[in-house]
């Protein structure tokens, strides 16, 4: 049991900093191919916490960014209606709770945003669904997890000043 702690510990260290850099990046594209592989990382970190509904919700995450990094012009509205039903189905399998509910509204959230496709949006609704994971990396144990969230947060809003605040200063 220690040791998938610990495992689980150490993948959520190496998801984190790939999530990271996929925040610097300044296309969709970079974007989203950085985050298939977070996201693949994420979801064997919460399989490993016994915290299905964070593995499902990443699981599906990693085939969405596949599935939206795929269209180059804007993704048909009918491939987030089956994301986001494949989301709300995966979250009611594993339900344990209110606050098991709270990754599937923060990737639901955040799917919205990538759909939509301004990089803008993207950015500010990662912190929104950052702290929606916080409060769930917190029940399930998810140390690294709930470190990288607040980090992520922090690269999120580090990447909104550096392209929306201080690219419209000049």
């Amino acid at each position: 049991m220690l040791t998938n702690f610990i495992i689980a510990q150490i993948i959520g260290i190496i998801a984190l900093i790939i999530l990271m850099i996929s925040f610097q990046k300044n296309t969709k594209r970079k974007l989203l191919t950085y985050q298939i592989v977070s996201s693949f990382l994420y979801a064997i970190q919460y399989f490993f916490l016994k915290a299905y509904t964070g593995f499902f919700m990443n699981f599906t995450c990693m085939i969405r960014n596949y599935i939206f990094n795929r269209y180059k012009n804007k993704v048909p509205i009918y491939c987030l209606i089956i994301i986001i039903l494949i989301m709300i189905s995966f979250s009611i399998l594993t339900y344990s709770g209110l606050i098991s509910l709270l990754p599937m509204i923060a990737v639901v959230l955040y799917s919205f945003a990538l759909w939509y496709g301004n990089l803008k949006i993207i950015r500010i609704t990662e912190v929104i669904s950052c702290s929606l994971f916080i409060i769930y990396n917190i029940k399930v144990l998810a140390i690294t997890g709930l470190i990288a969230t607040f980090i992520e947060m922090l690269a999120a809003i580090i990447a909104i000043y550096k392209f929306d605040i201080k690219n419209r200063r000049t």
